[in-house]
This record gives C-alpha cells, structure tokens and sequence, in this order.
C-alpha cells in the first residue's frame, strides 16, 4: 500500500517502517519512509523485545 514518506514527502510504492509514533491522545502512528537515502537517514529504532530477550536467558 502507498505511503508518504516522512522525510521528503513524496508517495512511495514501497515505504519503509523508520519509526512508530506515540500520542496520548489521538493514539500513535506508523512512520514510512522512503527505502533507500531517506529510509536511511533515520536513526536505528532499538528492537523492544531485544531487552526482554537478554534478561530472560538464565546465567549458567
């Protein structure tokens, strides 16, 4: 599905997650981008269950 792309605004057949917006109103938002340069120019979103991940792993 079509989506804008948050950084230069043009439609792209073949948007990019970049980010998820949060509002404590109106609810959040999925940010799209542009793949290549502007999908890029981003900065990297930390996955939420990586942390989850490592604190679950028993010491041995």
């Amino acid at each position: 599905m079509p989506q804008v792309c948050a950084r230069c605004q043009t439609t792209t057949s073949q948007p990019v997650v970049v980010a998820i917006g949060h509002g404590a109103s109106a609810g959040g938002g999925t940010v799209y981008a542009c793949p290549g340069t502007c999908a890029d120019s981003f900065p990297k979103q930390r996955d939420p269950f990586e942390a989850r991940d490592t604190l679950a792993r028993p010491e041995r």
